[in-house]
């Protein structure tokens, strides 16, 4: 069965902004741990570095002064002094001048080591308190001013989605209305959304309100129009297919009489499909498993007279593998019926080729055309303006056409037939002034 187009666009207002705010907090948050990282490499790593090459350089002025003078020793910071014969436990250490960190007193730690006026110097920062420091002095004011920012943020976004939040109810009620059914006499479906003091929300919702009630009595006189259209339709139909059985049992099946009673069967049909098209309810039609190619030779036996009448040969090539498709037959006839009636009243040519290919129909005239310029070669159906002035077309309207089109699944496109042959020249068509139409199909 075919498969009806539907487009749905949902923009709402929270979502866009929920999704910029939370993409903003995680921006922040990344740059939050680069900042800690980024701050604890800086105090651990830079400032205990200078500091002990401070220490170190500090006590080397000690013993410039005083040879004798004492290591360091204090609660972070302790070393150790040889001359010629390094400790037992320093032996299997590999020292260099400067900063590092070495394993040493089971644990590895910064250090620092020096060689001057013969004496060997190692000084080891005991790291007991560093974890602390750099929390109190270096982590926590961060940590604190980042809270800070946070709670504005978090303050700044309650107060934004309160302002749009009566929007975004207003929105999804919108979206929530049920056009199929509109009742004028129920309650207003934007009346329990409270503006909260946001004047543009009330007069949009002020707005909303008289449209949809303006809009739901518009539907309802449509439909109860429609029924009644329909009703007067079908009487008279009623009455003729009445008439015309009976002249048949009386006079026999004269091809005349059979050809009356299949066009009242096709009226009823275009009565029922314009009808569920115009209440949207084309889901409810009926479809039948047919060839497209059967449906298009009984449409050209159906305009025989008017083909001859006009002096136009209408040639039919079919496809000898076409599937059988599920169709809505009425719809079907509307579409390509009306196209070959267009042909014929305003090609003003002497052919009509029409090409089974695929998923692809061709109706191509070797008529007068319309003069288009090289950027308007291919057009939409209903879209240039000549063709709205020079092929207004005869029964439903090429418009129509179109919106039938949507409503099957298919795709119609218009070309200049030169423009077309010369383009695609594995058709087989001969390059020759007039207009080419194809019917895109789309899938079984």
């Amino acid at each position: 069965m075919l498969k009806m187009r539907s487009t749905h666009t949902n923009h709402r207002v929270s979502e866009i902004f929920n999704r910029h705010y939370w993409f903003q907090i995680a921006l922040i948050a990344l740059s939050i741990i680069i900042g800690i990282v980024c701050s604890a490499w800086v105090i651990k790593g830079s400032l205990l570095k200078t500091a002990l090459e401070q220490e170190m350089a500090h006590y080397w002025q000690r013993v410039e002064h005083n040879p004798k003078a004492d290591l360091p020793d204090t609660k972070n910071l302790y070393g150790y002094r040889w001359n010629n014969n390094r400790p037992l436990h320093l032996q299997n250490l590999t020292l260099k001048s400067g900063v590092h960190r070495i394993f040493i007193d089971g644990k590895e730690r910064m250090t620092v080591y020096g060689e001057r006026y013969g004496q060997h110097v190692l000084l080891v920062f005991g790291e007991s308190n560093v974890n602390k420091l750099v929390w109190f002095y270096g982590l926590a004011p961060l940590m604190l001013s980042l809270f800070i920012l946070y709670s504005f943020l978090w303050w700044s976004h309650r107060r934004a989605k309160r302002y749009f939040s009566p929007i975004t109810r207003i929105a999804k009620a919108l979206e929530q209305i049920d056009w199929e059914n509109p009742q004028t006499k129920t309650m207003s479906p934007f009346q329990d959304i409270d503006p909260q003091g946001n004047t543009e929300a009330a007069y949009l919702k002020e707005t909303l309100e008289k449209y949809h009630h303006v809009l739901s009595e518009f539907i309802l006189r449509e439909r109860e129009f429609s029924r009644d259209v329909s009703h007067e339709l079908r009487t008279p139909l009623t009455i003729f297919k009445g008439n015309l059985q009976l002249c048949i049992a009386k006079y026999g099946e004269d091809r005349a009489l059979i050809r009356l009673q299949n066009t009242l069967s096709d009226m009823e049909l275009l009565v029922d499909t314009l009808l569920a098209i115009s209440r949207n309810h084309v889901a409810q039609l009926q479809t039948e498993p047919t060839f497209i190619s059967q449906l298009i030779r009984q449409l050209i036996d159906d305009l025989e007279s008017t083909s001859q009448a006009k002096g136009i040969q209408i040639l039919f090539t079919g496809d000898i593998h076409e599937p059988q498709r599920a169709l809505y037959i009425s719809m079907s006839k509307m579409v390509f019926g009306n196209i070959l009636r267009n042909a014929l009243n305003y090609s003003q040519g002497t052919e009509i080729e029409v090409i089974l290919q695929k998923n692809m129909v061709i109706i191509a005239d070797n008529g007068i055309g319309i003069q288009l310029s090289d950027a308007d070669s291919q057009q939409e159906f209903s879209i240039h303006p000549q063709l709205q002035q020079h092929a207004k077309g005869h029964g439903i309207g090429l418009q129509l056409v179109q919106k039938l089109c949507q409503q099957l699944g298919w795709r119609v496109e218009l070309f200049d037939r030169q423009y077309y042959t010369q383009h695609h020249p594995d058709f087989g068509l001969n390059t020759r002034s007039g207009l080419i139409v194809l019917v895109y199909l789309g899938s079984n």
